[in-house]
């Protein structure tokens, strides 16, 4: 085989490994967000991170309707402390101030 098939065929070979690295690696990190994503939505979001979240999702109607329907939960299942959905309210500006 001539050295330029040679050195040709072993760029192609390496360029596949990284590539099946490449394939393989992201597959791994699609499989832990999954993960999180799942442990998230079995144990819930706390109270604060419901807010940081809120706050973070600025202009993202649908993820803060979710976060609003997640806030509404956690009130419905702590009715004597402090209500989640009036801290969303308040960053949302739609607190009116008593005179």
């Amino acid at each position: 085989m001539s050295p330029y098939v040679s050195s040709v065929t072993s760029l192609l070979s390496g360029d596949l490994a990284s590539v099946s690295a490449e394939i393989h690696n992201l597959r791994a990190a699609l499989l832990t967000s999954d993960v999180e994503v799942t442990w998230e939505e079995a144990e819930g979001l706390s109270p604060g991170e419901i807010v940081t979240r809120y706050v973070a999702a600025r202009g993202d109607h649908g993820t803060r309707h979710w976060l609003r329907t997640l806030a509404v939960e956690h009130d419905a299942g702590n009715p004597f402390g402090t209500r989640v959905v009036d801290e969303l309210d308040g960053i949302d500006g739609l607190h009116n101030l008593a005179a």
